[in-house]
């Protein structure tokens, strides 16, 4: 029977007192005390969540729209300068970064960014001509629920916060190549 138990619950041989066994662990007190200092620091540390969550949140917007504005201006240059529309074009792209045709709010192509491009030529710069020299607005607008977007007496997008309608501009300027 003695096998069944560790060495430090075992008897002493020849010995019958409690005051032989060797006992081990902690008191109540010293694990209600280590108890209360882990769930303070567990509360410290979940109160960062919430912060870092809308940090990473917007890093990874930015740096989606960095990558949007690369294509679309990569886009501008690979087209001829003289047959560049100054018409206003929506164009649309998921939380990746793919572009797509039309307002997709189905399937796992769900457009979450609507990028509204606008190019003025000539530009007009002091001290010359420059109708060799284009400027393109882009408008990102991050719309994940798709929802009818509002604009200002200027023609932008207006930032709506409560319905998660968040706005970036870009500036850009494409000159003609010789």
């Amino acid at each position: 029977m003695n096998s069944f138990f560790p060495p430090h619950f075992r008897q002493r041989a020849g010995s019958v007192r409690p005051a032989d066994w060797k006992l081990s662990g902690f008191s109540l007190v010293e694990v209600t005390l280590a108890m209360g200092i882990i769930a303070f620091a567990l509360v410290a540390v979940l109160g960062l969540v919430p912060p870092g969550l809308s940090t990473f949140r917007k890093a990874v917007t930015t740096s989606i729209g960095t990558q949007i504005v690369q294509q679309v201006v990569s886009d501008i240059r690979q087209t001829d300068f003289d047959s560049l529309s100054t018409q206003p074009a929506w164009r649309y792209f998921d939380d990746q970064g793919q572009e797509y045709a039309s307002v997709q709010t189905t399937g796992t192509g769900r457009v979450i960014y609507h990028v509204n491009v606008q190019i003025t030529k000539p530009v007009t710069l002091p001290g010359g001509n420059t109708s060799n020299l284009a400027r393109v607005n882009i408008e990102i607008v991050n719309n994940p629920g798709n929802k009818s977007l509002t604009r200002d007496a200027q023609g932008n997008v207006q930032e709506d916060t409560g319905k998660g309608i968040f706005v970036s501009r870009y500036a850009v300027f494409i000159a003609k190549n010789q």
